[in-house]
């Protein structure tokens, strides 16, 4: 009796598991409740995809579970984002709506201060980047990339109503990105990188492996190494020493654990950032206004973000500041919110062009 009940529990997890690592379902059209067949469903910033047979079906297969979301396109319908789906029990059925408003109608009327030629120069670094990867990717449909310059903000900013096609030449991927928000900030109005202040972009992805029987392991393990995936995987695991990481913090070296807690929720990991401000010193609290605009005294910020500094095996220099006083990262290394950190930096230099798949594995020799 033992016997018995002991395979079944063993037989339980291991269904269980095994559902934990693989996602299905069924696409319809919202209005009409049919199937839509030959929709595009991945995994966000993954290699994994399927699309649907004539029932609307789909099913992607991981063997791994990755807190990824899951992304479902169709010609002539609003993309649709699902958070978690390896959350889900049974087949979760995806409702896509009619795309009524098309994106050339409602840019048509922008402006901008600077010729095409010039913006897509700077698109291209801030979105690709300039490192060597950066520099070797291509994008096919450039075309499809709508670019205007906010003269009120002095924003560069971009928009796409199709998924931009990269290919990327060292790391032999083919890419599709679709671009939620690109925009680039100036101190004045110009594209020089000397007046930049900050640099954004958002999106899915989804990566296709076109290396063939090519060995292309080594320009990935050289791109992945002091990557923000990599560093986001030694926070999770709380290895910093191990996969050679120094924290300094204002300049002078600390301890990880004195101001990062990791805790496990769910299927990913918390990370709380313990001290997120830094006091100014009392002399910098005060500051006299000019005589001939006013007599007052304003009253300065107390305190300010920390600024922590990150060294990669003695060499590559990143720093980051904090806007939350928590994040989450996921076993495969993505963490979210986004916005809850802001990189400099290596970790600043790195765009499209460095990005590998989430479930992109990297073995030591």
């Amino acid at each position: 009796m033992k016997t018995k009940i002991l395979l079944f529990v063993i037989l339980l997890l291991t269904v269980t598991a095994l559902k934990a690592q693989s996602v299905s379902g069924y696409v319809y059209d919202e209005k009409e409740d049919i199937p839509l067949e030959g929709a595009f469903v991945y995994l966000d910033g993954t290699t994994y995809s399927a699309s649907t047979d004539s029932n609307g079906a789909f099913s992607i297969n991981t063997g791994q579970q990755l807190s990824a979301a899951l992304v479902v396109k169709y010609m002539g319908y609003q993309t649709r984002i699902v958070q978690n789906p390896f959350s889900y029990e049974g087949k979760i059925k995806i409702l896509l709506k009619e795309d009524a408003i098309k994106m050339e109608e409602v840019v048509i009327n922008k402006k901008t201060a600077f010729s095409r030629k010039e913006m897509l120069q700077v698109f291209r670094e801030q979105f690709l980047g300039k490192t060597k990867a950066g520099k070797s990717c291509k994008i096919l449909n450039e075309d499809d990339i709508i670019l205007y310059y906010d003269l009120a903000t002095n924003t560069l900013k971009a928009e796409a109503n199709k998924p931009i096609q990269i290919t990327n030449k060292k790391l032999k991927y083919e890419v599709q990105f679709d671009l939620v928000d690109f925009q680039v900030h100036f101190g004045r109005k110009t594209l020089s990188p000397f007046a930049m202040q900050t640099s954004f972009y958002a999106g899915t992805s989804f990566f296709k492996d076109v290396s063939k029987k090519e060995s292309i392991k080594e320009d990935r393990d050289e791109v992945y190494k002091g990557s923000l995936l990599h560093f986001m995987r030694a926070i999770a695991a709380n290895e910093w020493n191990e996969e050679k990481y120094a924290l300094y913090v204002e300049s002078f070296p600390a301890n990880p654990n004195d101001y990062f807690k990791v805790s496990d929720t769910l299927d990913y990991k918390k990370v709380t950032c313990l001290k997120t401000k830094v006091s100014i010193p009392e002399t910098n609290v005060k500051i006299q206004m000019n005589k001939e605009l006013s007599e007052r005294t304003l009253e300065a910020p107390k305190e300010r973000n920390i600024r922590f500094a990150v060294l990669h095996d003695g060499e590559q220099q990143s720093f980051f500041e904090m806007n939350a006083d928590h994040f989450y990262i996921g076993s495969n290394g993505l963490f979210w919110p986004i916005t809850s950190m802001v990189f400099g930096g290596y970790f600043g230099e790195l765009k499209v062009g460095d990005m590998l798949p989430a479930d992109y594995t990297y073995i030591d020799n």
